[in-house]
Protein backbone atom coordinates (compact mmCIF):
# COMPACT_ATOMS: atom_id res chain seq x y z
CA UNK A 1 0.00 0.00 0.00
CA UNK A 2 1.62 3.45 -0.78
CA UNK A 3 1.93 5.76 2.16
CA UNK A 4 0.81 2.78 4.21
CA UNK A 5 2.45 2.04 7.82
CA UNK A 6 2.52 -1.17 9.41
CA UNK A 7 1.32 -1.19 12.71
CA UNK A 8 1.13 -3.72 15.72
CA UNK A 9 -2.27 -3.61 17.36
CA UNK A 10 -1.66 -3.43 21.37
CA UNK A 11 -4.44 -6.16 21.90
CA UNK A 12 -2.05 -8.52 19.45
CA UNK A 13 1.03 -8.03 21.45
CA UNK A 14 2.03 -11.25 23.68
CA UNK A 15 -0.01 -13.55 21.86
CA UNK A 16 2.37 -16.26 19.42
CA UNK A 17 1.72 -16.27 15.71
CA UNK A 18 -1.45 -18.97 15.84
CA UNK A 19 -2.61 -17.41 19.10
CA UNK A 20 -3.32 -14.02 16.96
CA UNK A 21 -4.57 -16.09 13.62
CA UNK A 22 -6.92 -17.86 15.31
CA UNK A 23 -8.15 -14.92 17.43
CA UNK A 24 -9.03 -13.24 13.90
CA UNK A 25 -6.34 -10.80 14.43
CA UNK A 26 -3.94 -10.20 11.64
CA UNK A 27 -0.42 -9.47 12.91
CA UNK A 28 1.03 -6.83 10.76
CA UNK A 29 -1.77 -4.11 9.73
CA UNK A 30 -0.92 -1.60 6.75
CA UNK A 31 -3.06 1.18 7.26
CA UNK A 32 -2.63 4.95 5.84
CA UNK A 33 -2.21 7.53 8.00
CA UNK A 34 -3.37 10.24 5.85
CA UNK A 35 -6.65 8.62 5.29
CA UNK A 36 -7.16 8.18 9.30
CA UNK A 37 -6.32 11.95 9.47
CA UNK A 38 -8.24 13.22 6.31
CA UNK A 39 -11.24 11.46 8.05
CA UNK A 40 -10.28 12.47 11.35
CA UNK A 41 -10.27 16.06 10.30
CA UNK A 42 -13.43 15.60 8.00
CA UNK A 43 -14.93 14.69 11.32
CA UNK A 44 -13.57 17.56 13.83
CA UNK A 45 -14.61 19.96 11.08
CA UNK A 46 -17.96 18.88 11.02
CA UNK A 47 -18.25 18.84 14.32
CA UNK A 48 -16.81 22.66 14.47
CA UNK A 49 -19.56 23.57 12.02
CA UNK A 50 -22.39 21.89 14.27
CA UNK A 51 -21.06 23.57 17.14
CA UNK A 52 -21.28 26.64 15.57
CA UNK A 53 -24.43 26.63 14.26
CA UNK A 54 -26.20 25.35 17.42
CA UNK A 55 -24.62 28.22 19.52
CA UNK A 56 -27.86 29.91 18.41
CA UNK A 57 -31.13 28.95 19.79
CA UNK A 58 -33.55 27.01 17.80
CA UNK A 59 -36.03 29.73 16.93
CA UNK A 60 -33.16 31.73 16.23
CA UNK A 61 -32.23 29.32 13.25
CA UNK A 62 -32.87 30.04 9.61
CA UNK A 63 -34.03 27.28 7.72
CA UNK A 64 -30.90 27.14 5.83
CA UNK A 65 -29.02 26.58 9.05
CA UNK A 66 -31.39 24.22 9.66
CA UNK A 67 -30.19 22.33 6.46
CA UNK A 68 -26.49 22.90 7.35
CA UNK A 69 -26.94 20.95 10.33
CA UNK A 70 -28.79 18.14 8.74
CA UNK A 71 -25.59 18.66 5.36
CA UNK A 72 -22.83 18.26 8.53
CA UNK A 73 -24.34 15.80 10.45
CA UNK A 74 -24.27 13.68 7.10
CA UNK A 75 -20.78 14.44 6.60
CA UNK A 76 -20.06 13.52 10.30
CA UNK A 77 -21.10 10.01 9.25
CA UNK A 78 -19.80 9.50 6.16
CA UNK A 79 -16.62 10.75 7.29
CA UNK A 80 -16.85 8.28 10.43
CA UNK A 81 -17.92 5.63 7.95
CA UNK A 82 -15.25 6.24 6.33
CA UNK A 83 -12.76 5.85 9.12
CA UNK A 84 -14.12 3.13 10.48
CA UNK A 85 -14.26 0.98 6.58
CA UNK A 86 -10.84 1.55 5.99
CA UNK A 87 -10.01 0.20 9.93
CA UNK A 88 -12.16 -2.82 9.10
CA UNK A 89 -10.73 -3.63 5.79
CA UNK A 90 -6.73 -2.75 6.37
CA UNK A 91 -6.35 -3.81 9.75
CA UNK A 92 -8.90 -6.77 10.16
CA UNK A 93 -9.25 -7.80 6.49
CA UNK A 94 -13.24 -7.39 7.47
CA UNK A 95 -15.72 -5.75 4.86
CA UNK A 96 -18.67 -4.59 6.44
CA UNK A 97 -21.82 -5.00 4.72
CA UNK A 98 -23.29 -1.57 6.06
CA UNK A 99 -22.65 1.46 7.69
CA UNK A 100 -23.64 0.46 10.58
CA UNK A 101 -22.04 -2.73 11.00
CA UNK A 102 -18.75 -1.03 9.95
CA UNK A 103 -18.87 1.65 12.76
CA UNK A 104 -19.85 -1.37 15.35
CA UNK A 105 -17.41 -3.20 14.62
CA UNK A 106 -14.55 -0.95 14.78
CA UNK A 107 -15.86 0.19 17.90
CA UNK A 108 -16.17 -3.63 19.33
CA UNK A 109 -12.07 -3.80 18.08
CA UNK A 110 -11.13 -0.50 20.06
CA UNK A 111 -13.01 -0.94 22.89
CA UNK A 112 -15.55 2.04 23.09
CA UNK A 113 -17.71 2.35 25.45
CA UNK A 114 -20.67 3.90 23.27
CA UNK A 115 -21.41 1.70 20.16
CA UNK A 116 -25.08 2.51 20.69
CA UNK A 117 -24.69 6.42 20.60
CA UNK A 118 -22.73 5.49 17.12
CA UNK A 119 -25.01 3.06 15.50
CA UNK A 120 -27.52 5.81 16.29
CA UNK A 121 -25.83 8.55 14.58
CA UNK A 122 -25.78 6.09 11.71
CA UNK A 123 -29.51 5.27 11.85
CA UNK A 124 -29.72 9.48 12.24
CA UNK A 125 -27.69 9.77 8.90
CA UNK A 126 -30.09 7.21 6.80
CA UNK A 127 -33.08 9.23 8.04
CA UNK A 128 -31.58 12.60 6.85
CA UNK A 129 -30.68 10.81 3.49
CA UNK A 130 -33.15 8.17 2.86
CA UNK A 131 -36.77 9.80 4.68
CA UNK A 132 -35.82 13.61 5.13
CA UNK A 133 -38.93 14.63 5.12
CA UNK A 134 -40.30 12.88 8.62
CA UNK A 135 -36.70 14.91 9.94
CA UNK A 136 -38.12 17.05 12.91
CA UNK A 137 -35.16 19.62 12.91
CA UNK A 138 -35.42 20.70 16.78
CA UNK A 139 -34.85 17.07 18.17
CA UNK A 140 -31.74 16.26 15.24
CA UNK A 141 -30.76 20.22 16.83
CA UNK A 142 -31.60 18.96 20.65
CA UNK A 143 -29.32 15.98 19.86
CA UNK A 144 -26.39 17.79 18.65
CA UNK A 145 -25.91 20.08 21.55
CA UNK A 146 -25.69 17.35 23.67
CA UNK A 147 -22.27 16.57 23.05
CA UNK A 148 -19.94 14.37 20.57
CA UNK A 149 -18.70 12.45 23.17
CA UNK A 150 -18.69 9.64 21.47
CA UNK A 151 -17.21 10.24 18.16
CA UNK A 152 -14.05 12.12 20.50
CA UNK A 153 -13.93 8.59 22.34
CA UNK A 154 -13.94 6.66 19.11
CA UNK A 155 -11.00 8.99 17.77
CA UNK A 156 -8.88 8.70 20.53
CA UNK A 157 -9.08 5.02 20.53
CA UNK A 158 -7.82 5.01 17.16
CA UNK A 159 -4.82 7.44 18.04
CA UNK A 160 -4.13 4.95 20.52
CA UNK A 161 -4.48 1.97 19.16
CA UNK A 162 -2.65 2.89 15.98
CA UNK A 163 -0.42 5.09 17.86
CA UNK A 164 0.12 8.12 15.47
CA UNK A 165 -1.09 12.28 16.40
CA UNK A 166 -3.23 14.58 14.03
Amino acid sequence: MMGGKTYRLKHCEGLNNAQRWSSGSVIMLPIDEDVLRSRISEINFAISELLRLTSKSFVQLSIDEKYSIRYNLIILVESLVSLCMHIAVEAYAKTPLSYREAVKFVAERLGVSCIRDLEALVGLRNILVHRYWTVMDEKVYESVKNDFRCIHELIGKVREVFRFEN
